[in-house]
């Protein structure tokens, strides 16, 4: 079984922070998406996986070949952004022959993948795609027998119209046999759901598989991405493996934090950084290799790697002056 992680976007709602690392490599609770999901899918039995790449692909490189992974990582680099349909496509020759299982790269969930490609495979669709029922996103029209019949605007009016139909969200996991993207070419930019409207128009629409009860969640804005940060110190140990949950207060054994530094709320400190004496944090992120000076007060920030701060900040996103 082979993966791909869809890695080449902009990460535009994520901004300023993708200007530091590529959205796939992004820390929660210490380890980042990329991790997360090459985790996954090696406890899931896969036997490969391919990463593509555009925007900070060099970043993105380094951190794939230099650090030792549980399954191969390859690299597929976009010279032009190929938008999630062609980059998919442009990758199928690498991936091979047998379906693949996609996922995007601003997701965390615990399906079990493993079963979900096997239940794929079982199915004789040429494409899947696993959904559930979250209403902020419900946007996809499925019939009572599991067919997918439009996304967005298309699938309310299916819904309005149609009887038996409901609409639910797309997790941003997929699974696809080849033959579905071999008559696109390869190396020009495509939308992947205009690729599922074209098989829903020709009579062969994707087919829904479900997981009820997962864990769910998107984290491609600031927003979002700290809302996750807390849900997962509120959670259980061991929810979520490899992500820590359960902490309130996750500091990595390389951080150094002052004894009478105050923390507060949820606060996440990352390898290299140091939060020196009086400080007080209050619901914040910090990544690697960073700074917060003697004395000073942040709440509900989020401080990227290598960056020195000091003083008061409130609902702030800080970089590097240099960035």
């Amino acid at each position: 079984m082979r993966a791909m992680i869809l890695a080449a976007g902009l990460g535009t709602r994520l901004h300023p922070l993708t200007d530091i690392r590529p959205k796939v490599m992004i820390p929660v609770m210490g380890t980042s998406i990329l991790d997360f999901w090459v985790e996954r899918l090696h406890r899931s039995k896969f036997d490969a996986a391919i990463v593509n790449a555009y925007h900070l692909k060099e970043k993105l490189v380094g951190e794939i070949y230099e650090k030792p992974r549980p399954i191969p990582v390859e690299v597929h680099l976009e010279p032009v952004l190929l938008g999630t349909g062609g980059g998919i496509r442009s990758a199928l020759e690498p991936l091979g022959n047998e379906p693949v299982a996609v996922v995007n790269g601003d997701i965390v969930c615990d399906a079990p993948i493993g079963e979900l490609y096997c239940e794929h495979l079982e199915s004789g669709a040429e494409v899947s795609l696993l959904l559930h029922d979250c209403p902020e996103f419900n946007n996809v029209a499925v019939n009572s027998e599991g067919a997918v019949l439009g996304f967005g605007k298309e699938a309310h009016r299916i819904r309005a119209d149609g009887n038996g139909v409901r609409m639910l969200a797309f997790t941003g996991i997929h699974f696809i046999n080849p033959p579905a993207l071999r008559e696109y070419t390869p190396g020009v930019p495509y939308n992947i759901l205009d690729i599922y409207r074209r098989l829903i128009s020709r009579g062969s629409p994707p087919r829904a598989l479900f997981s009820p009860g997962i864990f769910w969640r998107e984290m491609g804005s600031i927003e979002s991405y700290t809302r996750l940060t807390a849900e997962l110190g509120a959670l259980e140990r061991e929810t979520l493996p490899p992500i820590e949950t359960g902490r309130r207060a996750w500091i990595h054994p390389e951080a150094v934090v002052s004894p009478n530094a105050v923390l507060g709320g949820s606060v996440v400190v990352g390898k290299g950084s140091r939060i020196m004496e009086g400080a007080h944090l209050e619901d914040v992120i910090i990544w690697e290799n960073a700074t917060v000076g003697p004395g000073s007060d942040l709440t509900r920030c989020i401080v990227a790697d290598s960056t020195s701060v000091s003083g008061r900040h409130c609902d702030e996103v800080l970089i590097p002056e240099h960035e």
